[in-house]
Order: C-alpha cells, then structure tokens, then sequence
C-alpha cells in the first residue's frame, strides 16, 4: 500500500513538474509564443494571420504584422508590440500595456452584411498605455486617417462591459484636429464623447450606441464653432458658424431631431461674408441614405427670410422655399434696399435641373426660370424690371460637342440706378452673344443703345465684334456720353492685326465728377496677347484730380511692346514744370528699365544728372544709383530696395532745399522759407529696423505764413537717429532767434513684437528742454500794437507709448510783462509756474500786477481741449484791468472760468475799486438806420448771435466809479448780475444808480435827482428813472426821462408844479418867462450854443467858461447895442454865486454882483460898481 503510495505522489510530482515545464516553455520561451499563434491561427480557421512574431507571453512580445478578416471588415496591425501581464492571464484576462504600434489599417466593406448579435467574450481583456502613430480607416475609395493616436485606457470585461479613453490627431494638413474620445457601458448601450479642437474651432458630441438594436445609433448630441467656411476653399465666404445638432432614433427614422446653425458675421457676398444669420430645420432621415428638412427657416441679413422643406438624397436634391422680406443690398452692398417676397424652386436629379424663381415688391420684380434636360441647359426666362423699366432675356446652351450657344438681351428705359448705386439712366437697346464655348472659343457679340441716357446725358453705342481663340476680329465700336466720343476699329491678337482707337473727352467732369479739365488721346494697338505692341498720345488741359494739384496740361507719349517702349510724360502746372523720359519693359520678373531723365523748372528746379535703373513688380521694388539736382541742392540714393517685409536704403543729401519736403506734405500755404539741409542715411529693415539717419541745418531760415510772415530765426537745426533692431535712440537740437530746444531719449520695441516692431505699443522715453530768448520777439511778429516781455523755459519729459504717450515737466515763466496801450492794459512782474501732468497742463500758481494789485490765478487745462474739463480759478485785488485817460478800471473780486469741451463758462464776483468812463465829445453825425440813400447798396442785416460764453458774474460799481459821457458827470453806483440763457442770449439782473451826478443839458448844468437804470431781462433795454434838476430857483425845473432805452418817455417837470411853458423858461432862462421880455437874444444864443455844440452836451460857452476855471462866459443886452454885457460867473457854493459884468456898448460900465440863496423863495444880492444896491428878494409863481 505504502509502495502504491508512493509510486502515486511520485507520478503526480512528475505530472506537475511537468505541467510548470510546460507552462514555464510556453509563456517564457519564444517557441511557446510561436506555438500559441499557432494554435489561434488555427482556431480562427484562417480569421487571424500573424508575422514576424517574437518575444515571450510572460513578458514583452512584438509581431511584424498581426492581421484579421471578417466578413464585411479587415484590421491589420504592423510592428505593434507590448507587455503582456502574467498575474492577469492567471486571473483569466488578457493584460496588455506599453503598447506600441506602427500602423492599423481598419478595411470596411461598401455593403454592410447582416447584422448578428454582438459577441461574448469568454474572458476580460485590458489594455493599459498604447500609442499608434497611424490609424487609416478605408471604405471604398474614401480614406480617413488618424495621427499620433494615444489610448490611455481600455478594457473589455468578461461580461460585455466596455470602458476606453484616447485621443489622436487627425492626419489632414489643412485641418490638424487634436481628438480626445471616451468609450463607457455594454455593447448594448455604448455612451460615446468625443471632443475635437482646430485651431479657434471646437467640436462637441455625445451619443448612445446599441449594437444588437435595429437601429444602432440611439441618439446623439453634437455642437461644433466657429466654423469659417473660407478655410475650407478661398472661394466661399468668411462666416463664423455655430451648430448644434440633436437627434434620436424613432420608431420610423433612425434618426429624427433638430439642427440649428447660427452665423455670428453675416454680410454681404461682395464684402466676403455670407448673408445668412440663422438656420433652423427640423431632420429625419429613414436609413441615412435620405435626409428630410421640414420647418426649415433661413433668415437673411437686412431682415430677410426663406421658409419650407426640403429632400435630399444621393440622387436628388428637392427644395421649395417662400422668400419674404429679401433685401437685395444685405446680399451686395452695392444693389438697392428692397422688401422682395415670393417663390423659390429647386429641384436637382441626375437626368434633369430646375431652379426657378419669382421675387416682386411693388415697383421691382425678378424673375428667372433655369431648366437643364440631358445635354441642355436653356434658360427660358430672364426678366429685371423696376421704375418703368426692364431688361429681358433669354438663352440656351448644349454641353456637347464644342458647346454652342446663344443668348440675347433686351433693354427698354432700364435705369441701373433703380437697382442700386448705379449711375442714373435710361437705357434702351438690344445685345446678342453666340457661337461656341468648348475648345478654341468663337463668339460673336453684336449690340446696340440708342435714344439712352446715363447721368443726364445723352448715350448711344454701336458696335459687333469676334472673339474667336485669343483673336479679336471685324471690331468696330463707336460711342457717345454727352460730349465724349470713342471709338475702336481693326482686330487684335496677331502679327499684322491693329486695333486704332481714339478718345475725345471735352467734359472729363462727364466722365466722373471728380475730373476736371478736358483730354483728347488716339493710339493703335498691334501684336499678339503674348506681345503686345502699340502707340499712343495723350493730352489733357486744365486737368484737376479730386482736392489733388491741378496741372495746366499733361501729356504722354508711348511706344513699342510690352517687353520694350519708351514713354515721355510731361506734367505742368504751379510751381511745376515736369519731363519724365522713362525707358523698360515688362517681363516674367515685372518691369524693367530705367529714368533717362526728369527735369523740373520754376520755383521747384530739379534734375537728373545720370539714367537711374528701375525695376518693380508687385511684390518688389528696385531703384539703383540716383543722382539728381534739386536747385543748389543735390540729392544721392545710392540704393534703395523693396519687398514685403524688407526695406534697404542708403544715400545722402547737401543742401537740399526743404520747400521740397513742404510741397510734398501739403503745407506750402502754412509754411515757406529758404531752409536748406545737409544730410545721409542708411537703414535695412528686415523686418526690423538697423542703421542711421541725421540731418543738419546748411543755411537759411523758415517762415510761419500768416497774414505777416514770421521768420523763425533758425541758427542751428539738427537731428540724428539710430537704429537696433528697431530700438531708436534720437537727439535733436533746435537753436533760434526765439529760444533752444535740446530734446533726445528712446523709443523702444514693446515686449514680444514681431515685424517692424514699431508701432503704437513702442515704448518711449524722451526728454527735453526749451527756453526762450526773449518773448518780446514772439510779441514784436504776433502782436502789432502790443507787447510781451518776460522769460519761459520748460523741461519736458515724455513716456508710456506711442499710441498713449504720457507727457510730464515743468513750464516756468519770469519777469512777465503784457502792454497793450491801445486798450490801456500794462502789466508787470509776472510769474507762471505749471506742470505737465500726462494730458494736462496743471497751473499751479500764475501772478501778475497791474497798477497796485495782482491777478493770481491757477487750475488745469487738458492737452487736447476739445475733451474739456478745463477750469482755472482767479483772484484780483485792486487789480488794474485799463488805464486810459478816458477809460480806466481798478477792480477786486474771484472767480472761475470752466470749459466743458463746448462752451466756456465764466463765473464770478467782481467790485470796482475804482474807475473812470468818459465818452469821446467830438463825433461826426450819421444817418439813422431807417434812412436809405438812393442807388447806395443797402448794408447787409446785422444778427445778433448767441454768446459763445456761459456767464454768471456778480458786479459791484462799488462808490468810486466816475463817468463823464454826453454830458453826463458823477459817480455810479449799483449791483448788477449778468447770466445768459439756454440759448446764449445775454441776460442782466440789478440796478444802478448815480451819485452827486450833474448834467448838462440847454446850456444849464442839471442835478441829478434820481439817475437809477432798473436791468431785468435784456441788457440793452433797462427801464430808466431819471430827472435831472435846475436847482436853488424860485421855480426848480428839470427834464425827466422814464419808460426803457428802446421806448423811453421825456418830459419837463417843476416843483413847484406850473405850466410847462413857464417850465421850460425857467430850465432854459432861469426866471419867469414875464422877466424875459427882452430876452430874445439870450433866446437865439442858447440855441446857437446848443447849435455851435455839434451835439455835444456841454454848449461852447460853458466849455470856454470851463476853461479859465469859470461857470459861465454869456452875452447879455436888451437887443440894443449900447445895453450889451459880457458877463462871467462862478458859482463858490450851491448857495453863493459872483458874477462880474463889463459894458461894450455905448456907454461904459462895470458891475460886481453877489447873489446869496436864503431858501428856495428867499434872496440876498448885493452889486456895487458903475452902480451899487443891494435887496431882499422873494420869488412866488402860480399855474
């Protein structure tokens, strides 16, 4: 028993120890891979094909080429290889990582076989790390490639269960896509998503998969943008498209949902966008050979919209569309705005094509109806008609053969205006094309325009022509617009075929409204396509390009072939006498030739002193050594050289005359001289920039052209650059008779700038110094009657970039004096400080004297005043605003001006401290506006406009403001407030009043008794309150003013109350008119003084009396001659008057009077003389 035993345990041993050898050869030697692919070759019966297998099942295994075929698809894989994970296969899975293969070709065949079930796996498979470089997927002739594709993950569980994520890059050189993809469920229920990225374009889907069901997708979810469609041909528009798409199987589709497209930028075809805003339909498709579209809604840019079904299938494509509201200008920016509605067919097969359409709106209609049968192309009917006219037309083309042709158009009063930003015309005529497009063309083309108008004039054309090949044949054209003729006859395209045209334009502004002038040109062109050969002439007279120069005449002159001619343009006008002799020819590398000579006479003289090579083509530009004169000056470009992103150029110049640089940019009405400048340069750009550039002062000055030209002195001028790689570092000096500026610094590419690199984002950092000489140089050329004295200097210093340089520094001023005598204003001693803050200048502190006070005054102003938020705030005390003999203001007070970009503003308080206004006595008389002369031209109606300025100033007349006008002598007084409106129209509000005032009126000094102006309202029309008294009389008379300036009311008053004849004897005579009775004569002398004072207020008597220091000088008498008196007078107080009379009559006398006012009844006077007396009088007078 026990040997049994033991033979037992011995055979089981050997059993085992032969199974673990076998195991051990299989899965650790290469013979048992070999062995196992054997064995699954075999299983598969043939299924499974595998090469160049090596390498161990424990471990890593490589296979040359592992292939597999089923029905319907075949995967091949080649040099693949990986690890394989011993404890896994013990477990009962397949482990696999660190995969590695070459290439996987996956072949599906054209027809899909039936459907089975979806296979059981009878064990797991895991699949770790694994990296494809190229994965083809291949359907008949279609390819579809992956690059570079990465499984993180995969595994396949013993129970169906699938889970996998990867990514991959597309194998497509215009769309490089970068794929990430993830796989997760049964075979049953497979959730699939994928997400894409190209570039800004990001595509999105999420879908259900079912292997075992009918219809294998279940649904899907998909959005992807933007989508630009230019990428995908140059021909197609740019748009910027979002689609989303989602869908579901049904029971009757397999696949039914909605689609949405939406086009961030519509536009216009000829702008290069699409005209389309949205799409939104909804789809079904039965089995994805067919897809349906139902609620389809297109809207168009301006407002448009087609809505309807469509089919459409590998076999035909079926679409019939209401249009609505269709603006023709959202599709061309150039066609009319329109509303247009109506039909729209399309309908696409392999035998037959329809597309047939009807758009109408009232006033415009197009219709067109294309059908194609076979070979045949016809269409059948063409028709534009709006305002009254239309164009008609029809045709029919045979794609077989040489695919002949026809076509015909009809024109009747069709106006191009009505269709767009045409020109506006009427056109009426017939056009017709035939022959044959296929091979070597012929076509015959005949038309004629008669009893037409384009733009107001009259139009008419005839011609035929051939076009057969590249041979123009039997041309013979002649047209009309207005005044202009041109006309074509001959052929072209051949040795011996000449083409003669001419042009006859005597209204170039017939031709386009920007010509001005008239030209005539005449030429034959001869040759072949390949070489063209020819002449021409050229004039035009009077000739003016838009706002260009305008040139006197022009002409050009032009022979030979294209790959050899010569060419004379001549070019005069102002300033420019200009002959171009240019010699060269066109070739496979652009033109090529040189300037044999350019000479320019006048004012502007230069020449060429030797032939400069020139070459160019449109994308390079080549000019060799160029040596010219330019007056006295000479100009060198040793080299210059051009193309798209690369600039060389070196040369020099000596006194070049800079009236040069100023005719070219424009300014010769702003600024002239006879500067000249000595200079060189050399600079590469490739594309950034190296080398240097300096110019200096040779000699002369420039001028500021205004109404009197200022020369500005120049006596030093220069400025030098360099270039590093775009990094400038400049210094420039400026040395005048006005001041020096010394400036310099750096301008700096901006972190990571390509190409040039200079730009708006180029940093700067430059700083500089300016001083002037003497400002009373500035003043002697800008201020005629006036002067300014003082000393600026400033330093300056500029930073940030190009495009938003940052500005700071100082400004000071010294010693700063304004004098402008004719308006009395001198001031002294003045101090600026200000800084300069980034866009603004900040005053922080301005002082200046006047008389006995200052003016302080501070705040900011913005650089660029127009923004506004400029406000300055002022101080005065006893500030001298004028001094004048006549006109003088000393005034304190605050105050703020503001500018808001619009309007300045002005407030404050203001009180005079002193002042005098005195009117001018001696003016010439004039006519009163209602008084017309006769054949006199009738002066133009002055309006007034609103004030520029927002006011709100309060005014005090404080009690020291004396006035002396027409009259009118004493103090004024009073507070007024001047604002204006909304609308700028000026505005006062307060009254003034005089103090101690007299005025002289009839000979009589008057008091003042009231003197108040009322303001308001308007500040021409104050109301008026003003009587003017002879006082200390028995009877105290005056002349009162009331009512308003514009309507004011005088009469004469008394107190006490009496007739006003006896009123106006006492203003005038000073007594009772029962006193006078021999007072004619003093009558007629104050009438004749009133007369003598030429309108002034002050009679001659009383200004002749006022000056020897008296009151009054008067001839008094009976009308006698031996009564007659010289008497002068003088008042020594309001009560006290002496006077001294002397006889010239007949008889001799003297006499010394005193005159004493008790009360207003009651007088003393006592005379002594020829004869003395004395009284007490008492005056009493009754209505």
């Amino acid at each position: 028993m026990k040997r049994t035993l033991h033979f037992g345990l011995l055979g089981i041993g050997v059993l085992v120890a032969v199974g673990i050898a076998a195991g051990a050869w299989l899965l650790g030697t290469e013979d048992g891979l070999r062995w196992a692919l054997a064995r699954a070759v075999a299983a598969s019966r043939g299924a499974l094909q595998v090469e160049d297998a090596s390498g161990v099942l424990a471990s890593d295994v490589h296979f040359g080429r592992l292939a597999y075929r089923s029905e319907g698809f075949s995967v091949e894989l080649r040099e693949a290889g990986g690890h394989a994970g011993l404890a896994a296969a013990l477990a009962g899975r397949v482990s696999l990582s660190r995969v590695r293969a070459a290439s996987l070709r996956i072949d599906l065949a054209e027809e899909a076989p039936p459907r089975a079930a979806p296979p059981a796996f009878a064990f797991g498979i895991a699949l770790g790390a694994a990296d494809i470089d190229l994965v083809e997927v291949r359907r008949g002739n279609a390819t579809y490639g992956l690059r570079a594709v990465h499984i993180d993950e995969a595994a396949v569980a013993a129970g169906g269960a699938i889970s996998a994520r990867a990514s991959f890059r597309l194998a497509d050189e215009r769309f490089p896509a970068a794929v990430r993809g993830e796989l997760q469920g049964m075979l049953e229920s497979l959730r699939v998503s994928l997400v894409a990225q190209e570039g800004d374009t990001r595509v999105e889907a999420r879908a259900v998969l079912s292997a075992a069901a009918a219809r294998p997708l279940q649904s899907i979810e998909a959005r992807a943008g933007p989508i630009d469609l230019r990428r995908f041909d140059a021909a197609l528009p740019h748009t910027a498209l979002q689609i989303e798409l989602k869908g579901a199987a049904s029971t009757s589709d397999a696949l039914r949902g909605t689609i949405a497209l939406r086009n961030a930028e519509p536009g216009a075809l000829d702008k290069g966008l699409a005209p389309v805003v949205r799409v939104d339909a909804r789809i079904a498709s039965a089995d994805f050979s067919a897809l349906r579209l139902e609620a389809l809604h297109i809207a168009l840019a301006g407002g448009g919209r087609l809505e309807g079904e469509a089919h459409a299938s590998l076999e035909s494509v079926n679409a019939l569309l209401q249009a609505s509201g269709v603006d023709l200008r959202a599709l061309r920016s150039d066609l009319r705005r329109t509303t247009l509605r109506g039909p729209l067919e399309l309908s696409l097969t392999r035998e037959a094509q329809l597309i047939d359409g009807n758009l109408s709106q009232e006033g415009m209609s197009l219709d067109a109806r294309v059908v194609r049968h076979g070979s045949r192309v016809e269409v059948r009917k063409l028709r534009a008609a709006a305002a009254g006219g239309e164009v008609t037309g029809n045709g029919r083309l045979d794609l077989e053969g040489r695919w002949p042709f026809r076509a015909a158009l009809a024109f009747r009063r069709f106006n191009p205006a009505a269709f767009g930003d045409y020109p506006e015309g009427s056109i009426s005529g017939t056009a017709t094309l035939g022959g044959r497009l296929a091979g070597e063309r012929d076509i015959e083309a005949r038309w004629v325009v008669a009893g037409s108008e384009l733009n107001g004039l009259p139009l008419e054309s005839t011609g035929n022509a051939r076009i057969a090949g590249r041979r123009v044949l039997r041309a013979r054209i002649e047209s009309r617009l207005g005044q202009t003729r041109a006309s074509a006859h001959g052929a072209f395209g051949r040795p011996g075929d000449e083409l003669v045209w001419t042009l006859n334009a005597p209204r170039l502004a017939e031709i386009d409204p920007r010509l001005e002038g008239k030209a005539r040109a005449s030429g034959v062109l001869s040759g072949s396509w390949e070489n063209p050969q020819g002449r021409f002439d050229a004039l035009a007279e009077a000739l003016q390009i838009g706002e260009g120069p305008r040139f006197s005449a022009v002409s050009a002159r032009l022979a030979g072939s294209l790959a050899r001619h010569e060419a004379a343009i001549a070019l005069r006008g102002r300033d420019l006498d200009l002959e171009l002799d240019v010699r060269g020819g066109w070739g496979s590398q652009g033109w090529a030739g040189e300037v044999r000579s350019a000479v320019n006479r006048g004012d502007y003289p230069l020449r060429l002193l030797t032939p400069a090579a020139l070459s160019f083509a449109p994308d390079r530009l080549q000019l060799g050594r160029l040596e010219a004169s330019l007056g006295e000056g000479r100009l060198l470009i040793e080299d210059l050289r051009w193309a798209p992103g690369a600039l060389a150029s070196r040369g020099e110049f000596r006194r070049l005359p800079v009236h040069w640089l100023i005719l070219a940019l424009g300014a010769t009405r702003q600024v002239g001289g006879d500067l000249a400048l000595d200079g060189e340069w050399s600079i590469v750009a490739a594309p950034r920039i190296d080398g240097a550039l300096r110019l200096r002062r040779a000699a002369g000055d420039l001028e500021i052209l205004a109404d009197a030209p200022l020369a500005l002195g120049l006596a030093e001028t220069s400025l030098e650059a360099r270039f590093a790689q775009s990094r400038v570092s400049v210094r420039g000096r400026v040395a005048s008779r006005f001041g020096n500026l010394d400036a310099g610094g750096e301008i700096a590419p901006a972190p990571g700038a390509s190409g040039l690199a200079l730009g708006a984002d180029s940093t700067l950092a430059l700083e500089g110094k300016i001083a002037f000489a003497d400002v009373r140089l500035l003043s002697r050329a800008l201020l005629a009657d006036g002067r300014v004295e003082g000393k600026l200097t400033g330093e300056l210093k500029a930073t940030g970039t190009l495009g938003e340089p940052q500005l700071h520094g100082e400004i000071r001023g010294e010693a700063l004096a304004l004098e402008l005598p004719p308006y009395g204003v001198f001031l002294r001693n003045g101090e600026l400080r200000a800084s300069l803050q980034g866009d603004r200048v900040q005053i922080d502190s301005f002082i200046i004297h006047g008389g006995e006070g200052e003016l302080s005054a501070s705040g900011s102003v913005p650089l660029r005043l127009a923004e506004g938020n400029a406000r300055i705030a002022w101080t005065a005390t006893r500030f001298t605003i004028m001094d004048r003999p006549e006109l003088s203001l000393v005034a304190t007070g605050r105050g703020e001006a503001h500018f808001d970009g619009k309007k300045l503003a002005l407030s404050g308080d203001l009180r005079a401290d002193r002042g005098l206004i005195e009117v001018a006595r001696e003016r010439l008389p004039k006519l009163g506006d209602d008084i017309r002369v006769v054949g006199g031209e009738r002066p133009a109606a002055r309006e007034r406009g609103p004030l520029p300025v927002a006011l709100d100033v309060h005014l005090d007349l404080g009690d020291n403001l004396e006035i002396r006008a027409q009259g009118l002598e004493g103090k004024l007084t009073g507070h007024i407030d001047f604002a204006t409106t909304e609308e700028g129209e000026l505005r006062a509000w307060g009254k003034v009043q005089t103090l101690n005032a007299t005025f002289y009126a009839y000979g009589q000094k008057l008091q003042v008794d009231p003197g108040i102006l009322v303001f308001d309202g308007p500040i021409d029309n104050p109301s008026l309150q003003v009587t003017a008294w002879r006082r200390n009389m028995a009877v105290e008379a005056g002349v009162q003013v009331s009512g308003t300036v514009r309507a004011p009311r005088v009469q004469v008053v008394s107190q006490p109350s009496v007739p006003e004849g006896e009123r106006i004897s006492w203003l005038v005579l000073g007594r009772a008119p029962s006193d006078a009775t021999k007072a004619d004569l003093g009558l007629l002398q104050a009438a004749a003084g009133a007369l003598l004072a030429r309108g002034d207020a002050m009679p001659l008597d009383r200004r002749i009396a006022r000056a020897f220091g008296l009151d009054e000088i008067t001839l008094r008498g009976t009308g006698e001659a031996q009564d007659r008196v010289v008497a002068v007078g003088k008042r020594l107080s309001d009560k006290l008057y002496i006077s001294y009379e002397q006889g010239i009559g007949t008889i001799a006398s003297n006499l010394v009077k005193m005159d004493y006012s008790l009360s207003r009844r009651w007088s003393l006077r006592a005379e002594t003389g020829t004869s003395s007396g004395g009284g007490l009088f008492y005056r009493f007078s009754w209505d």
